[in-house]
């Protein structure tokens, strides 16, 4: 299986710092005044960023920036699927998950 090209990308101080205001549910406004830009730098960014890693929305910039700050290991879990992928397709058919007393 070839690597993730997504994965394989860095990005810039400055598209990392705007990737976690965004990650943070900030909006473009608010990210202008906290960077110290404008909006259309701001809009600029978003962008470049967009078609660096092939996006199509905020959305998933904030998920990007939340796996690459992820510990590797955690990624590498997520990658093979977790130990127990059975929950995942028990919500999908609307079964109810066993869950843990407290």
């Amino acid at each position: 299986m070839s690597p993730d090209p997504k994965q394989s990308i860095t990005p810039t101080p400055r598209e990392r710092d705007l990737m976690m205001l965004i990650a943070r549910g900030m909006q473009n406004k608010n990210i202008a005044y906290e960077l110290k830009i404008s909006e259309n730098t701001v809009r600029a960014h978003i962008g470049s960023i967009m078609r660096k890693y092939r996006l199509q929305n905020r959305t998933q910039i904030a998920i990007i920036f939340a796996l690459q700050a992820a510990p590797p290991s955690f990624r590498r879990h997520l990658a093979n699927g977790g130990p127990n992928p059975a929950p995942a397709k028990a919500v999908a058919q609307n079964t109810p998950v066993p869950t843990s007393p407290d």
